[in-house]
């Protein structure tokens, strides 16, 4: 039989990697339909058996009863009558499961429960913050889920019987992630669209500012203090202190609240970023209006503050220029 550490490393990444550090209240994506059928409701009931064989919950040997209430969080979860309100709750919930995991495998002669309430959450963040929302199961699926989590959360091996499906499975659960990233990149560009828009009427705003320039590239910008000596060339290191904002004023990134200025090379960082920082000497401040194009474009770093379309300003002061 296949072991659990054997399971397809796409399996893992299908059904656990999607949403880990979101935050508990953030909102579902939109939910991906998928008709109903024989095949579908056992290919489902199949993500639920997986996600408690990956999880490993047989190993905390738990009674039916405790096996069923994790399993209540999960279909809870999944159809929305559960939400995860409380983050320390998950993690003492967490934290008794690890205490019961630690003490079974050092053979303890006392081994902790974990109270009713904790189980429920557990299963509850199994369903909620895990991704399969992302890949569009929902309320209708809740069940099926659930009835699949306790035969999988009862088993040390996946079932022979299971295992002879997990090509069907891969194939299943691939048409979820397509239909799931077409859903993401259509909602992606909808909102790059309103981003660049709203940047447009931002460096339209801009251009009533005498002592912004503009440079060949649509770079904006405001020269505080030149400062002295060379100015650096893209292939040259800086030591600088920067305040990264949108156009809304939400911060995304400072380097005075770390507590130390950054070292890179020019030409490593974004385009407008490093264009802008040829503009002044060691000792010199400027501001950066960096349109879309010359920032992070339709593909920031998922989970940030900055979305797809945005403009980005920089407040920066080049401490010293390293050639080369």
């Amino acid at each position: 039989m296949l072991k659990i550490s054997n399971l397809p490393v796409l399996l893992v990444l299908l059904l656990l990697a999607a949403c880990q550090g979101q935050d508990a209240d953030t909102a579902p994506a939109a939910e991906v339909s998928q008709p109903e059928t024989t095949e579908t409701s056992e290919m489902t009931e199949m993500v639920g058996y997986l996600t408690a064989q990956r999880g490993r919950f047989a190993f905390l040997e738990l009674d039916q009863e405790a096996i069923a209430t994790i399993a209540d969080g999960v279909q809870k979860g999944l159809s929305g009558t559960l939400k995860v309100e409380d983050q320390a709750a998950v993690q003492a919930a967490f934290g008794q499961a690890q205490a019961r995991g630690d003490a079974l495998e050092a053979g303890a002669e006392e081994i902790p429960e974990i109270d009713t309430e904790s189980l429920r959450m557990i299963g509850l963040v199994m369903a909620t913050q895990t991704g399969l929302d992302q890949l569009g199961f929902g309320a209708n699926d809740a069940a099926a889920i659930a009835r699949g989590f306790v035969a999988g959360a009862n088993a040390t091996e996946v079932d022979p019987a299971i295992e002879a499906k997990l090509p069907a499975f891969e194939a299943f659960m691939n048409e979820r992630i397509a239909a799931a990233q077409a859903v993401a990149e259509a909602e992606a560009q909808a909102g790059a669209a309103e981003s660049i828009a709203a940047g447009e009427a931002f460096f339209a705003k801009l251009a009533e500012d005498a002592d912004v320039e503009k440079s060949e590239s649509g770079l904006h910008y405001k020269v505080i203090d030149p400062g002295t000596g060379d100015k650096p060339s893209m292939t040259d290191s800086v030591l600088v202190h920067y305040k990264g904002t949108l156009i809304d004023g939400t911060q995304f990134d400072s380097s005075y609240d770390r507590g130390a200025p950054a070292t890179f090379r020019l030409d490593q960082v974004v385009k407008g970023f490093g264009e802008g920082l040829t503009k002044i000497g060691a000792g010199g401040k400027i501001i950066l209006y960096i349109p879309s194009d010359l920032g992070y474009g339709n593909s920031p770093r998922p989970g940030g503050a900055i979305k797809p379309g945005d403009t980005l300003i920089f407040e920066c002061e080049l401490l010293e220029v390293n050639a080369g």
